[in-house]
């Protein structure tokens, strides 16, 4: 049975005693920081998920900077079966992996696709457009890059021994995040089969 809402002005007295009241009730209804925090963290992991399609390199690049972390770029054709073996049996562990979560971000370029358009300094490309501007000539190929749109560490090429490719993910990985703290380590330029990609750059 719905509640009579009374006509009758309301008593300095009844105010009084409804006064604690209200205060419990809002007490109630706020969110506790700790819950609004996770709740905050939560949609800004929504807006830039840990692994997609590479779709709009600025928003990544502010989302690194922002939390100093680095970028997993993971160039893959359907034709492939190593990248298939990569992206599913590697990257997505990774992905799934709470070890890794606010880590790093991945990024998947298909090369044999037109879709989706990469936004890469005011301009629309494709995905082999964009592979071709960075020197991707094989798959599958990793690239690691800085906060500061810069390669880091050098380059992962094939699948050569199946068995090693997380550990070589992972020391990638590290060296990399070292590599923001110190970007003069040698770690940070050995190895690089071409001069530095960068990511800030286009020409």
């Amino acid at each position: 049975m719905p509640a009579i809402i009374p006509t009758r002005p309301v008593t300095r007295l009844a105010l009084a005693a409804l006064a604690p009241l209200a205060g419990l009730m809002l007490m109630g209804m706020a969110t506790p920081p700790g819950q609004a925090d996770e709740s905050a963290a939560s949609t800004e992991r929504d807006k830039v998920p840990l692994m997609s399609d590479l779709e709009n390199v600025q928003a990544d690049l502010d989302h690194m900077q922002e939390h100093q972390i680095p970028m997993l770029m993971f160039f893959h054709a359907t034709y492939c079966t190593y990248c298939q073996t990569v992206d599913d049996e590697f990257l997505q562990t990774m992905a799934n992996d709470p070890d890794y979560e606010g880590r790093l971000i991945i990024r998947r370029v298909e090369i044999d696709s037109d879709l989706p358009e990469i936004e890469w300094q005011g301009t629309s490309y494709t995905p082999v457009e964009f592979a071709r501007l960075q020197g991707v000539q094989l798959v599958p190929e990793v690239i690691y890059f800085a906060p500061d749109g810069k390669q880091v560490v050098d380059e992962l090429k094939g699948v050569t021994v199946p068995d090693f490719y997380p550990q070589y993910l992972d020391q990638r990985l590290r060296a990399a995040e070292r590599c923001i703290e110190d970007p003069t380590l040698d770690v940070c330029t050995d190895g690089i089969d071409q001069p530095r990609r960068d990511l800030t750059r286009t020409d």
